[in-house]
Protein backbone atom coordinates (compact mmCIF):
# COMPACT_ATOMS: atom_id res chain seq x y z
CA UNK A 1 0.00 0.00 0.00
CA UNK A 2 1.36 3.40 -1.21
CA UNK A 3 0.87 6.33 0.97
CA UNK A 4 1.77 10.24 0.86
CA UNK A 5 0.82 12.46 3.34
CA UNK A 6 -2.64 11.04 3.69
CA UNK A 7 -2.31 9.30 7.26
CA UNK A 8 -6.76 9.54 7.37
CA UNK A 9 -7.45 8.40 3.91
CA UNK A 10 -4.49 5.56 4.75
CA UNK A 11 -6.43 4.33 7.81
CA UNK A 12 -9.90 4.11 6.16
CA UNK A 13 -8.63 2.09 3.30
CA UNK A 14 -6.68 -0.44 5.39
CA UNK A 15 -10.08 -0.91 7.00
CA UNK A 16 -11.62 -1.50 3.66
CA UNK A 17 -8.91 -3.93 2.80
CA UNK A 18 -9.05 -5.88 5.94
CA UNK A 19 -12.62 -6.58 5.81
CA UNK A 20 -12.33 -8.29 2.54
CA UNK A 21 -13.98 -11.57 2.01
CA UNK A 22 -10.48 -12.71 1.26
CA UNK A 23 -8.43 -10.51 2.93
CA UNK A 24 -4.55 -10.17 3.16
CA UNK A 25 -2.84 -11.70 5.74
CA UNK A 26 -0.48 -8.86 5.79
CA UNK A 27 -0.01 -5.17 4.50
CA UNK A 28 3.26 -3.76 4.27
CA UNK A 29 2.60 0.31 4.09
CA UNK A 30 5.18 1.91 2.06
CA UNK A 31 5.52 5.71 2.95
CA UNK A 32 6.37 8.69 0.68
CA UNK A 33 5.62 11.31 3.29
CA UNK A 34 8.04 13.66 4.60
CA UNK A 35 6.67 13.96 7.94
CA UNK A 36 6.21 11.53 10.93
CA UNK A 37 2.32 11.48 10.84
CA UNK A 38 1.98 7.97 8.94
CA UNK A 39 4.51 6.75 11.18
CA UNK A 40 2.70 7.60 14.48
CA UNK A 41 -0.42 6.42 12.81
CA UNK A 42 0.04 3.29 12.02
CA UNK A 43 1.94 2.75 15.30
CA UNK A 44 -1.04 3.56 17.11
CA UNK A 45 -3.48 1.12 15.71
CA UNK A 46 -1.26 -1.56 16.96
CA UNK A 47 -2.24 -4.69 14.14
CA UNK A 48 0.37 -7.01 13.48
CA UNK A 49 -0.72 -7.76 10.09
CA UNK A 50 0.41 -3.98 8.93
CA UNK A 51 3.86 -3.56 8.44
CA UNK A 52 5.27 0.17 7.50
CA UNK A 53 8.65 0.85 5.62
CA UNK A 54 9.04 5.02 5.27
CA UNK A 55 11.10 6.12 1.82
CA UNK A 56 12.32 8.95 3.71
CA UNK A 57 11.54 11.12 0.70
CA UNK A 58 9.32 11.66 -2.36
CA UNK A 59 10.02 8.23 -4.14
CA UNK A 60 6.79 8.62 -6.43
CA UNK A 61 4.11 5.85 -6.87
CA UNK A 62 7.12 3.80 -8.77
CA UNK A 63 9.79 3.80 -6.31
CA UNK A 64 7.51 3.14 -3.93
CA UNK A 65 5.81 0.43 -5.48
CA UNK A 66 9.34 -1.11 -6.20
CA UNK A 67 10.22 -0.94 -2.92
CA UNK A 68 6.75 -3.09 -1.63
CA UNK A 69 6.72 -5.82 -4.32
CA UNK A 70 10.72 -6.53 -3.28
CA UNK A 71 9.75 -6.47 0.62
CA UNK A 72 6.31 -8.94 -0.36
CA UNK A 73 8.15 -10.98 -2.19
CA UNK A 74 11.28 -11.55 0.58
CA UNK A 75 8.11 -12.43 2.83
CA UNK A 76 7.64 -15.28 0.21
CA UNK A 77 3.78 -14.35 -0.06
CA UNK A 78 2.17 -15.89 -3.18
CA UNK A 79 -0.04 -13.02 -4.34
CA UNK A 80 0.95 -8.95 -3.52
CA UNK A 81 -1.42 -6.69 -4.02
CA UNK A 82 -0.10 -3.20 -5.01
CA UNK A 83 -2.30 -0.20 -3.82
CA UNK A 84 -2.65 3.06 -3.51
CA UNK A 85 -4.08 4.42 0.48
CA UNK A 86 -6.90 6.07 -1.82
CA UNK A 87 -8.27 3.63 -3.88
CA UNK A 88 -9.25 0.84 -2.28
CA UNK A 89 -11.23 -2.21 -3.79
CA UNK A 90 -14.95 -0.77 -4.17
CA UNK A 91 -16.54 -4.25 -3.69
CA UNK A 92 -16.03 -6.33 -0.72
CA UNK A 93 -15.29 -9.64 -2.28
CA UNK A 94 -12.84 -8.16 -5.30
CA UNK A 95 -9.71 -10.48 -4.25
CA UNK A 96 -12.09 -13.28 -3.74
CA UNK A 97 -13.08 -12.72 -7.53
CA UNK A 98 -9.72 -11.97 -8.83
CA UNK A 99 -7.88 -14.99 -7.17
CA UNK A 100 -10.88 -17.19 -8.83
CA UNK A 101 -9.36 -16.67 -12.26
CA UNK A 102 -5.75 -17.30 -11.22
CA UNK A 103 -5.72 -20.50 -12.78
CA UNK A 104 -7.73 -19.38 -16.20
CA UNK A 105 -4.16 -19.61 -17.59
CA UNK A 106 -0.94 -21.47 -16.65
CA UNK A 107 1.21 -18.56 -17.43
CA UNK A 108 -0.58 -16.44 -15.13
CA UNK A 109 1.18 -13.59 -13.39
CA UNK A 110 -0.36 -10.49 -12.82
CA UNK A 111 -4.43 -10.17 -12.26
CA UNK A 112 -6.22 -7.05 -12.47
CA UNK A 113 -9.93 -5.76 -11.94
CA UNK A 114 -9.51 -3.61 -15.18
CA UNK A 115 -7.48 -4.03 -17.91
CA UNK A 116 -6.46 -2.91 -21.36
CA UNK A 117 -4.87 -3.99 -24.46
CA UNK A 118 -1.40 -2.14 -26.03
CA UNK A 119 -1.20 -0.71 -29.59
CA UNK A 120 2.53 -1.33 -29.70
CA UNK A 121 3.07 1.09 -32.71
CA UNK A 122 0.77 3.91 -31.72
CA UNK A 123 1.71 3.98 -27.78
CA UNK A 124 -1.73 4.00 -27.03
CA UNK A 125 -4.15 2.37 -24.02
CA UNK A 126 -6.50 0.42 -26.06
CA UNK A 127 -10.30 -0.17 -24.28
CA UNK A 128 -11.67 -3.55 -24.34
CA UNK A 129 -15.48 -3.95 -25.69
CA UNK A 130 -17.62 -4.88 -23.24
CA UNK A 131 -19.50 -7.27 -25.28
CA UNK A 132 -15.92 -8.92 -25.18
CA UNK A 133 -16.41 -9.05 -21.51
CA UNK A 134 -20.10 -10.64 -21.66
CA UNK A 135 -18.47 -13.55 -23.77
CA UNK A 136 -15.44 -14.81 -21.26
CA UNK A 137 -15.29 -15.57 -17.83
CA UNK A 138 -11.85 -13.78 -18.04
CA UNK A 139 -9.61 -12.37 -20.90
CA UNK A 140 -6.37 -12.07 -21.48
CA UNK A 141 -4.91 -8.34 -21.61
CA UNK A 142 -1.37 -6.43 -22.12
CA UNK A 143 -1.65 -3.47 -18.96
CA UNK A 144 -3.80 -3.34 -15.70
CA UNK A 145 -5.15 -0.22 -15.13
CA UNK A 146 -3.72 2.14 -12.23
CA UNK A 147 -5.66 1.74 -9.45
CA UNK A 148 -7.72 -1.31 -10.22
CA UNK A 149 -6.24 -3.99 -7.74
CA UNK A 150 -3.41 -5.08 -9.19
CA UNK A 151 -2.22 -8.73 -7.49
CA UNK A 152 0.84 -9.90 -8.37
CA UNK A 153 2.74 -13.24 -8.03
CA UNK A 154 5.94 -13.51 -6.52
CA UNK A 155 7.33 -15.02 -9.20
CA UNK A 156 6.72 -12.29 -11.36
CA UNK A 157 9.07 -10.39 -8.52
CA UNK A 158 11.20 -13.34 -8.69
CA UNK A 159 12.15 -13.30 -12.52
CA UNK A 160 13.58 -9.58 -11.88
CA UNK A 161 10.59 -7.73 -12.78
CA UNK A 162 9.80 -4.48 -11.14
CA UNK A 163 8.87 -0.99 -11.53
CA UNK A 164 11.39 1.48 -12.92
CA UNK A 165 11.73 4.11 -10.23
CA UNK A 166 13.34 6.67 -12.42
CA UNK A 167 9.86 7.12 -13.93
CA UNK A 168 8.67 8.17 -10.57
CA UNK A 169 5.28 9.13 -11.48
CA UNK A 170 2.60 7.81 -14.51
CA UNK A 171 2.72 5.01 -16.76
CA UNK A 172 4.81 2.91 -14.25
CA UNK A 173 1.83 0.14 -14.40
CA UNK A 174 2.10 -0.17 -17.93
CA UNK A 175 5.99 -0.44 -17.58
CA UNK A 176 5.91 -2.77 -15.57
CA UNK A 177 3.33 -4.87 -17.36
CA UNK A 178 4.88 -4.89 -20.26
CA UNK A 179 8.04 -6.01 -18.88
CA UNK A 180 6.06 -9.13 -17.10
CA UNK A 181 4.69 -9.60 -20.67
CA UNK A 182 8.00 -9.70 -22.26
CA UNK A 183 9.29 -12.17 -19.70
CA UNK A 184 6.60 -14.53 -20.24
CA UNK A 185 3.56 -14.67 -17.76
CA UNK A 186 0.23 -13.47 -18.66
CA UNK A 187 -1.96 -10.53 -17.69
CA UNK A 188 -5.54 -11.35 -16.56
CA UNK A 189 -8.22 -10.15 -15.79
CA UNK A 190 -12.08 -11.11 -14.58
CA UNK A 191 -14.82 -10.09 -17.13
CA UNK A 192 -17.42 -10.54 -14.55
CA UNK A 193 -15.69 -7.87 -12.18
CA UNK A 194 -14.70 -5.75 -14.75
CA UNK A 195 -18.51 -5.32 -15.95
CA UNK A 196 -19.62 -4.75 -12.53
CA UNK A 197 -17.00 -1.40 -12.13
CA UNK A 198 -18.35 -0.23 -15.90
CA UNK A 199 -22.25 -0.52 -14.60
CA UNK A 200 -21.50 1.57 -11.63
CA UNK A 201 -19.25 4.38 -13.21
CA UNK A 202 -21.57 4.14 -16.46
CA UNK A 203 -18.50 3.40 -18.49
CA UNK A 204 -20.19 0.48 -20.70
CA UNK A 205 -20.18 2.41 -23.66
CA UNK A 206 -17.55 5.18 -22.99
CA UNK A 207 -15.79 6.50 -25.98
CA UNK A 208 -12.29 8.20 -25.30
CA UNK A 209 -12.76 11.88 -26.11
CA UNK A 210 -10.20 13.21 -29.48
CA UNK A 211 -8.53 15.81 -26.61
CA UNK A 212 -9.58 16.62 -22.99
CA UNK A 213 -8.58 19.96 -21.78
CA UNK A 214 -5.97 19.18 -18.50
CA UNK A 215 -6.66 20.63 -15.37
CA UNK A 216 -3.30 18.86 -13.87
CA UNK A 217 0.08 19.73 -16.15
CA UNK A 218 2.44 18.09 -14.52
CA UNK A 219 0.75 14.72 -15.38
CA UNK A 220 0.59 15.61 -18.78
CA UNK A 221 4.37 15.84 -18.90
CA UNK A 222 5.07 12.73 -16.50
CA UNK A 223 3.12 10.61 -19.37
CA UNK A 224 4.39 11.93 -22.70
CA UNK A 225 7.78 11.75 -21.03
CA UNK A 226 7.61 8.47 -19.49
CA UNK A 227 5.88 6.76 -22.52
CA UNK A 228 8.64 8.09 -24.41
CA UNK A 229 11.06 6.01 -21.78
CA UNK A 230 8.87 2.95 -22.95
CA UNK A 231 9.31 3.10 -26.15
CA UNK A 232 13.26 2.97 -25.44
CA UNK A 233 12.31 0.15 -23.37
CA UNK A 234 10.38 -1.86 -26.32
CA UNK A 235 12.85 -0.17 -28.85
CA UNK A 236 10.03 1.29 -31.13
CA UNK A 237 10.62 3.94 -33.19
CA UNK A 238 7.27 3.24 -34.69
CA UNK A 239 5.71 4.49 -31.76
CA UNK A 240 8.07 6.61 -30.42
CA UNK A 241 7.58 8.75 -34.17
CA UNK A 242 3.95 8.59 -33.60
CA UNK A 243 4.03 9.97 -29.95
CA UNK A 244 6.28 12.62 -31.21
CA UNK A 245 3.77 13.55 -33.91
CA UNK A 246 0.64 13.01 -32.08
CA UNK A 247 2.20 15.60 -29.00
CA UNK A 248 3.46 18.05 -30.91
CA UNK A 249 -0.27 18.29 -32.45
CA UNK A 250 -1.55 18.08 -28.83
CA UNK A 251 1.17 21.31 -27.98
CA UNK A 252 -0.66 23.41 -30.43
CA UNK A 253 -4.11 22.06 -30.12
CA UNK A 254 -4.30 23.56 -26.27
CA UNK A 255 -4.78 27.05 -27.95
CA UNK A 256 -8.13 26.01 -28.78
CA UNK A 257 -8.75 26.74 -24.82
CA UNK A 258 -7.48 30.21 -24.39
CA UNK A 259 -4.02 31.69 -25.06
CA UNK A 260 -2.72 30.79 -20.97
CA UNK A 261 -3.89 27.50 -21.03
CA UNK A 262 -2.02 26.91 -24.59
CA UNK A 263 1.17 28.72 -23.48
CA UNK A 264 0.85 26.78 -20.55
CA UNK A 265 0.59 22.87 -22.26
CA UNK A 266 2.96 24.49 -25.20
CA UNK A 267 5.53 24.68 -22.27
CA UNK A 268 4.67 21.82 -20.43
CA UNK A 269 4.94 19.36 -23.53
CA UNK A 270 8.33 21.24 -24.85
CA UNK A 271 9.89 20.74 -21.19
CA UNK A 272 8.73 16.55 -21.39
CA UNK A 273 10.39 16.72 -24.97
CA UNK A 274 13.51 18.55 -23.63
CA UNK A 275 14.06 16.13 -20.53
CA UNK A 276 13.87 12.81 -22.54
CA UNK A 277 16.44 14.28 -24.65
CA UNK A 278 18.81 14.88 -21.97
CA UNK A 279 17.91 11.88 -19.90
CA UNK A 280 16.23 13.27 -17.05
CA UNK A 281 14.27 11.52 -15.11
CA UNK A 282 12.76 10.72 -11.73
CA UNK A 283 10.72 13.97 -10.12
CA UNK A 284 11.86 16.80 -12.13
CA UNK A 285 8.74 19.24 -11.74
CA UNK A 286 5.93 19.13 -8.77
CA UNK A 287 2.37 17.09 -9.46
CA UNK A 288 0.47 20.23 -8.59
CA UNK A 289 1.80 23.67 -9.10
CA UNK A 290 2.49 26.05 -5.99
CA UNK A 291 -0.60 28.24 -6.65
CA UNK A 292 -2.59 25.49 -6.87
CA UNK A 293 -2.01 23.26 -3.93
Amino acid sequence: MITYNRPAVLLETLKVIFAQSVAPELIWVIDNSEGMETDHAIASILDPRIKYHRMGYNSGPAGASKKGLELCAEENLDWIYWGDDNDPPEFEDTFERLLSVKDDNPYCGIIGAVGHFFDYKKGEIKRVQTRLLKKKRSIEVETIAGGMNMLVHRDVVKAGVLPDSDLFFGFEELDFCLKAKRKGFALVVNCELFIRLREKHNRTDFKREFYKKKANPGREYYSLRNLLYISNSLTSKAMKKRLIVKWIGKAFYGFRYGLNYGARNFKTILLAFYHYWRGIKGKTIDLIPANES
